[in-house]
Formats: structure tokens, sequence, C-alpha cells
């Protein structure tokens, strides 16, 4: 599977009230390097080899803090008319972002905000390393409606791991390939509570879960689930000092 096969996460990006405040908590926890910033106070996150690791930008109004996961698409003028025509919406044009490609936002159908990208030859996204991108996961009180949309808008076929019952989580993989990119996990809506982005970043195994845990919250995260082991690894789910919510993953050692 190459990086731009349709539907692999291929950027991630938080928005939120205080991009200073998050550019600081993770630059400490992980070890990243800001860009200075750019037009409309726009940054990139890397690593100091200089891949791309994330984008930080300043929310708009009252939106809080969350962050955007955006999947690779062949033609993203088709992807936005999917959106439009199947109860989504298309939050903005596409932009030409030079070295990434087109990008564009989208409102699902279960209101979960997704970035699309379009990326141009070269474009490589920093994942699976120590401080990157490790999974991503929606959470939506409607998961076939997401699993279906999603199938459409970028060819992402929907495998149930749950029971579809008291469990329902699916994993999406792209079309002709065996290897699942991202999850679906299927969530009660309570309290106003939204269809969201879930992104989890790899920690370092000789640091580990709990650890990386300790200092977010050092740094001022809170702890929204407390360390667990699933056959990917050990997980934590924390929110950072501005609000976006996160999580850790210690890969499991290969077989």
């Amino acid at each position: 599977m190459t990086e731009h096969t349709a539907g692999v996460p291929n950027f991630i990006e938080i928005r939120t009230p205080d991009p200073e405040a998050a550019a600081q908590f993770y630059t400490e926890l992980f070890g990243w390097r800001i860009d200075d910033k750019v037009s409309a106070g726009y940054r990139y996150a890397r690593r100091l080899d200089g891949a791309v690791i994330a984008g930080l930008r300043q929310s708009g109004g009252d939106q809080p803090a969350a962050w955007t996961v955006y999947l690779s698409t062949n033609d993203i003028a088709r992807a936005m008319r999917h959106a439009a025509d199947n109860d989504g919406r298309v939050l903005h044009s596409p932009v030409d972002v030079p070295g990434q490609g087109e990008v564009t936002v989208i409102a699902d159908p279960t209101g979960a905000i997704t970035g699309l990208c379009q990326p141009r030859p070269g474009w490589c996204f920093a994942s699976h390393t120590p401080g990157t991108f490790a999974w991503a996961e929606l959470l939506t009180p409607r998961g076939s409606a997401a699993d279906d949309f999603y199938a459409q808008l970028v060819g992402l076929g929907s495998t149930q791991i749950g029971d579809a019952t008291t469990y329902d989580y699916a994993v999406w993989t792209p079309a002709g390939h065996q290897t699942p990119v991202a999850g679906r996990h299927q969530i009660v809506a309570r309290d106003g509570g939204r269809a969201l982005w879930r992104v989890y970043f790899t920690v370092d195994p000789v640091i580990g879960t709990d650890q990386a845990l300790t200092s977010a919250v050092r740094l001022g995260a809170t702890v929204v689930a407390d360390p667990r082991d699933i056959p990917a690894g050990r997980t934590a789910v924390l929110t950072d000092l501005t609000g976006a919510q996160f999580a850790l993953l210690t890969p499991a050692p290969r077989a």
C-alpha cells in the first residue's frame, strides 16, 4: 500500500483556540519541531528530519479544539460532489497547498469534520515512528451511516470486529488492500456529544504509554481513559490542555 492510496490518512491537523499552547504541549511531549508561522498563522509540526507530522491552526468562533484527519483521494472534485449529494457538507473550496496538494474539509452525515487531500507527487506524511501518527478512529453515534458514506467517498471497505451490538467497532480498509488504515467506533451520543476523530500517536516502546501519559498530565493534559492493553498495543486517551482529544499507542511487539 502506498502513502497515496485512496482512503489512507495522509495528514492530521489540530484546530484549537490556543495554537501556541498546543504547539508547546506537543513539542514537549513528542519532541516536535514547529515551523515559523506562514499565511494566516498556519504552521507545520515536523520531525527533526523535516518530515511533516501535523498542521496547527487557530479554530474559528466557538469551535472546540479538535484533531482533523485528512484522507487521501485521487479525485477531490468527485469526493466533494459525493459529500454534498449524500447528506454531507463541503465546508470550504479546495485549496492548493504548495508541496502538499489540493485539500478541502467536509462535514460527514454523522457530524464529523474530515479533511480530504489529493496529494502532489513527493508528499510524505510522517507516521508510525515515535511522536507521529499511529492510527485514527471515527467516534460516531451512526456507525453504519459512516461506513456507507466513506465507502463511497474514498473506497474504504468496512469489517466489523465487535459484535455490532454491545461493541460496534469496524475497521476500514482501502479497496484492493488487506491492511486496515482506520477504525470506526459507534458511540452513544450523550449531552450534546458529537462525532469526532480520535488520533493516536506512536509512543517509543522504551518510554511506554504509562510514562508518556504521566508526562502529558504534567504538561496539562487530562486523562479520559487509563492505560489498557489491546491487540495493537498499550493505549490511553487524553485531552490536551486546549481541550483536543488524542490517544497514545505503544505498538505491541511484532511476532
